[in-house]
């Protein structure tokens, strides 16, 4: 999708391509009164009969549960729900041990919804981020996810972050090679991009080390902040919403 297409569409309306979506995968929003809220988007994330949740996420299920429920929080979890602003923040922490060695885990959770300009259609944004032992991590189920709900069908379905402004890639390259005979890597440095070769455990601890991109969704406004924490130092990014997409400043 060209810079140009973007640009416009404020103007325009989302292009054909991103309203197009599976009916079967199409999440429907049930809500009482004029417009859906933040609780209403996140209900309806949950199918009738389970508890799955889209980054199958126990402890926030239970948050969640806890917290429709009226019901006291768990010892190492919390949530903060702001209706006002649309806004909801859950996060957990616990100790575990792998092969001897203790890793205290934290995990956290934003959500959060924008009215988009057309007057058609609002944008929910969900992020996961992972913390081992102080650092943030990785994993199968950090990161964010976008969903653009349509105002007159009720439905909302997930739409690629690029396609709204609002990837950010850390821009490095991860690749490498290894040679048998030798048993030693090949990686380049992510900063100078100058090639290393490196011992076994260089190697894991050069793939511990890879940035990881963590999004701040707003608690107020309307921005998202994008840090990319590195080895030795966090850059971030601003995206500004404009109404239909995101702008980097």
């Amino acid at each position: 999708m060209s810079m140009m297409a973007l640009g416009g569409y404020a103007q325009q309306g989302y292009p054909e391509e991103l309203l197009t979506y599976d009916e079967t995968s199409a999440i429907t929003v049930s809500f009482k009164g004029k417009a859906p809220g933040i609780c209403d988007f996140i209900t309806s994330l949950f199918p009738e009969d389970d508890c799955l949740f889209f980054m199958d996420s126990g402890d926030f299920i239970d948050a969640w549960f806890h917290y429709l429920n009226n019901e006291k929080q768990e010892e190492n979890s919390e949530i903060i729900v702001d209706k006002k602003n649309g806004y909801v923040y859950q996060a957990s922490e616990y100790d575990d041990e792998d092969e001897g060695e203790s890793h205290h885990i934290t995990s956290f959770y934003e959500m959060c919804y924008w009215n988009c300009a057309d007057g058609k259609h609002k944008l929910f944004a969900m992020t996961c981020n992972s913390m081992e032992n102080g650092r943030y991590v990785e994993g199968q189920t950090t990161g964010m996810a976008l969903h653009l709900y349509d105002n007159a069908r009720h439905v909302m379905w997930d739409i690629p972050e690029a396609d709204l402004g609002a990837e950010v890639d850390p821009g490095t390259d991860e690749c490498y090679e290894y040679n048998a005979e030798t048993k030693l890597y090949y990686v380049r440095d992510r900063e100078t991009g100058e090639p290393l070769t490196l011992t076994d455990e260089e190697f894991y601890r050069w793939l511990d080390e890879r940035p990881v991109v963590v999004y701040r969704l707003p608690k107020q406004g309307k921005d998202i902040i994008a840090e990319i924490h590195r080895a030795n130092r966090t850059d971030t990014v601003k995206l500004v919403w404009n109404g239909m997409r995101f702008d980097r400043e």
